[in-house]
């Protein structure tokens, strides 16, 4: 997963960030500094002064694995504060994090905060880029959401996020499709899953000038693909074609190897895992609950599985937008 993490920050224009934020930057750093050559020898602006906000972080490790990549100061916000409290001691545990004192930065350059991205804690024109991975699709409301990401970023700054969303193959007359979209939405605690249309619509409504937009799962990176078409399959001739990949829902494919987590999503495995979950129950070895909550996930997982093969589901449909450098707050 770190390579998507990577890949989306290698979207954020964080060189450009850094360009407008570094005038500022130095005129702190050299008093009443002018365009010119005579910066101060160790007052050029590092990429700690760059603020990016990551939408919906959970417990924050794609936020620090972004941190440590590209060493900008990364803002996390997500509703639960577990979360917060836990993202929050792994980035003060880490050395990697801590600013060198006596340099204006906050201590750590990474931390989370608990709020509600449909109302976010923050000023207007906060932050210099902002991203969100597989977050935003929890959104009531898309329009929402990305205008009130657009009213914490500055001007010319640029918002790139993996949105979960059913593509042009989705038939909402189609009974299996329904019935796809209903595990997904219930399995992962899901509104209505919005179409990749729709996401780019909202965005451009929120204000985003559209510089990039793509369903990762479509290009070539790999997988079993029939050679005709480049559709997805467990054919024979299919993996004769592998690309050097594999499908991103092969994770939640039924397999009977006993020793990897796909061994569940098979008929033994869904019944061995049920009924082993309700003995653990009735022996108070856990909670009351456990096993309906097991279904439910194992639901969602087999949803998005199928909606993988079907291609009427994708978890990684890209998009990149940019403030407008005239944005008025």
């Amino acid at each position: 997963t770190r390579r998507h993490e990577f890949y989306l920050a290698s979207k954020l224009g964080l060189s450009s960030a850094l360009g407008r934020v570094g005038d500022a930057v130095r005129r702190q750093m050299n008093g009443d500094y002018v365009d010119s050559d005579d910066a101060r020898e160790g007052s050029t602006p590092s990429m700690a002064n760059v603020k990016v906000l990551d939408v919906g972080c959970g417990i924050g490790g794609p936020m620090r694995n972004i941190c440590k990549f590209t060493g900008v100061d990364v803002t996390g916000l997500t509703l639960n504060q577990y979360q917060v409290d836990r993202g929050n001691e792994l980035c003060r545990s880490d050395a990697h994090f801590k600013n060198a004192k006596g340099d204006g930065l906050p201590d750590v350059r990474c931390r989370s905060v608990q709020g509600d991205f449909m109302k976010q804690p923050f000023e207007p024109s906060s932050f210099d880029a902002a991203y969100a991975i597989e977050a935003t699709c929890h959104a009531p409301d898309r329009v929402g959401c990305y205008s009130e990401i657009h009213r914490v970023l500055k001007p010319g700054a640029i918002f790139a996020c993996y949105e979960w969303c059913l593509t042009d193959k989705y038939d909402a007359n189609n009974p299996e499709h329904v019935s796809i979209k209903k595990q997904i939405e219930e399995g992962d605690g899901l509104p209505d899953i919005a179409s990749t249309h729709h996401c780019l619509t909202a965005l451009k409504k929120a204000g985003f000038e559209i510089l990039e937009e793509r369903d990762l799962v479509n290009d070539e990176y790999g997988g079993w693909q029939v050679p005709a078409t480049g559709e997805y399959s467990v054919s024979k001739e299919a993996k004769q074609h592998y690309r050097g990949g594999k499908p991103w829902m092969l994770p939640l494919m039924p397999s009977w190897n006993p020793f990897t987590q796909r061994f569940q999503f098979n008929w033994f495995g869904l019944r061995l895992t049920k009924y082993s979950l309700k003995v653990m129950e009735f022996l108070r070895l856990a909670p009351a609950g456990t096993s309906r909550t097991q279904i439910l996930l194992q639901s969602g997982g087999m949803g998005l599985a199928r909606g993988g093969e079907l291609g009427i589901f994708t978890p990684m449909y890209l998009m990149v937008g940019r403030v407008p450098l005239d944005k008025v707050d």
